[in-house]
């Protein structure tokens, strides 16, 4: 059809009467996704239609394949852990990975090969084996620690060369994690004796250890009873640094383990955590003070409890004290999913906390005072001007517009448009940009006062300079975004110019654009939409390229009084 680019969206392809997303699976992958394509249907022959559906398919094979490289790192890091003899590094879930692929390569002695007569004489072998694995051999022992050495030695553990006997892995024999290697070793043997007696016989003889058992749903391992508060730390942060990065998890989750660990002990079972005790761990937070890692870096947190009090210090905020129980909640919720415990004891403790600032929009007359102040920055420093502009017309969340690349400013049928996307034009995540919500991605009409006040003038210039960044002068702060240091700035600056209520903020733009909508008579799933606030099934409807008309109709009704942005630096439009 006239007007698509299919250039624009490589792998999108027709078959017969459909079209499909065909994705050739990196070289790096073929490990674990044996095809060399993956191919999904869009589920329609209209082209149009296709190219609507194109990025959300795309994507989701994007994150197929990152979570396949998820799963490659973990089997790395096992392998890193044990090539530099470090046992001990490895957690019981990558101890139970460990003999599960050792017990999967085995399958061949759980199926011995078979000859006429043969059935009567293996049963024999079979069950005195089992006999001395039961009545607890020394001999037996020695066949389990013998196996495990030759699995940590397949493993790549290096090895140390003895006079007396062969070669003996190099790692802590003393340690917990070897004695658990041990056990679960000594269960596989039982469990491989027991299914080749099955075998034999064509009939079960016994029950299989469920860790081992091939016909057995998939199960945590029975070590789940003896877990412990550090041990689910542990587990639960390496687990989510996998899918969300390891900055993203300190930031979110390491006040919260702190906390845990000084409240509940680290060594608590995790199976004996209560109701009461998630109480205790809300209480232990609400006396800790504001900043305590920044007023009491080389002390506990009940230590700076005890501080802040003598010093007069404000606790946590309310609202961070359930943002935290928040996370813990969130942990728990995960060890119920890898049935650690059966039920959330932290489920549905704290109420949602009151809000201790009730912020506001801008006023007309406000923004003009804004606005004249900020229009100094133009030139030198366009991010200080354009963020605010475009949070102003646009409903955009200041972290949204700080990451915003030049590519990202796009025409879809005729209207200008910000894409607001964690993906480019071809499908590929970007590695540096990050959206709050599955409904923050969403593609958002330019008005047109920004197009008027020369923004369109702005991405050109940015463009033919051969910049990636929309705004380049702001660098990513140590947490990895880029609004970090633009918001600390703003903060400041509204102050020098008489705005200094707690109740005005640069997230004021936003409440503002909300109010806009409502005195627009801006349908409510119409305005949720547009910033970003829409349900799953409206960001459905609402977030590919056949509702921009609808959206920029929207849009042009936005007004904020005799407020003209043009008036603070013309364009050309």
């Amino acid at each position: 059809m006239s007007g698509i680019d299919l250039a624009r969206y490589p792998n999108l392809w027709k078959r017969g009467s459909r079209y499909y997303v065909r994705v050739r699976v990196p070289t790096d992958l073929r490990l674990v996704e044996k095809r060399e394509h993956i191919a999904v249907s869009l589920g329609t022959g209209d082209q149009r239609e296709a190219v609507r559906r194109y990025r959300d398919v795309h994507g989701k094979i994007g994150l197929q394949f990152e979570a396949i490289r998820a799963e490659l790192a973990g089997r790395d890091a096992i392998t890193k852990a044990l090539n530099d003899g470090r046992l001990e590094a490895l957690s019981d879930v990558q101890v139970e990975t460990l003999v599960r692929g050792w017990f999967d390569a085995r399958e061949h002695l759980r199926k011995p090969p078979l000859g006429p007569g043969d059935e009567e004489e293996r049963l024999r072998l079979l069950r005195e084996d089992r006999a001395r694995l039961d009545e607890m051999d020394p001999a037996a022992a020695d066949v389990a620690r013998n196996s495990a050495d030759r699995l940590l030695a397949d493993a790549g553990a290096p090895l140390i060369r003895r006079r007396i006997g062969g070669p003996r892995p190099a790692v802590d024999r003393t340690g917990r994690q070897y004695r658990y290697l041990l056990e679960l070793v000594d269960r596989a043997l039982r469990a491989e004796n027991a299914l080749a007696q099955q075998f034999v016989l064509r009939r079960p003889v016994a029950e299989v250890d469920p860790m081992f058992d091939p016909d057995a749903a998939p199960t945590v391992a029975n070590g789940s009873q003896r877990k412990t508060v550090s041990e689910l730390i542990e587990e639960y942060r390496a687990d989510r640094e996998r899918a969300h990065g390891q900055e993203s998890t300190d930031r979110k989750y390491s006040h919260i383990f702190r906390a845990l660990k000084e409240a509940l002990g680290p060594d608590k079972p995790v199976r004996e955590i209560g109701r009461a005790d998630c109480r205790a761990v809300r209480d232990f937070l609400r006396a800790v003070p504001k900043n305590a890692t920044k007023h009491y870096p080389d002390q506990s947190l009940a230590e700076a409890s005890v501080a802040g009090a003598r010093d007069g210090r404000p606790c946590l905020a309310p609202t961070t004290v359930a943002s935290y129980m928040n996370n813990l909640s969130a942990l728990l919720n995960w060890a119920v999913q890898e049935e650690w415990i059966e039920r959330n004891p932290a489920k549905g403790l704290m109420e949602k906390g009151q809000p201790q600032v009730r912020r506001r929009g801008f006023s007309p007359s406000e923004l003009k005072t804004l606005f004249a102040a900020l229009a100094q920055f133009r030139e030198t420093r366009p991010d200080r001007f354009w963020v605010p502009a475009l949070a102003l017309f646009s409903g955009a969340r200041t972290g949204e517009l700080c990451q915003l690349q030049t590519t990202d400013v796009i025409q879809v049928e005729g209207v200008w448009c910000i894409d607001l996307s964690e993906f480019d034009a071809e499908g590929r995540r970007v590695g540096d940009k990050a959206l709050k919500t599955k409904s923050s991605e969403r593609i958002v009409p330019i008005h047109p006062q920004l197009i008027a006040a020369g923004f369109r003038d702005y991405v050109t210039a940015c463009a033919q300079a051969g910049q990636r960044r929309l705004f380049p002068a702001l660098v990513a702060g140590s947490k990895g975004s880029y609004s970090h240091e633009f918001s600390k700035w703003f903060g400041r600056f509204r102050k020098t110019i008489g705005f200094d209520q707690p109740s005005l903020v640069h997230h004021s733009f936003r409440h503002g654009f909300r109010d806009a909508c409502r005195m627009a008579d801006i349908p409510e799933e119409t305005a949720r939409a547009l910033g970003g606030w829409a349900a799953a099934n409206q960001a459905a409807r609402y977030g590919d390229r056949g509702m921009v008309p609808v959206l920029n109709r929207a849009v042009r009704k936005l007004k904020f009084g005799d407020f003209r942005l043009s008036e603070f630096g013309v364009g050309k439009g």
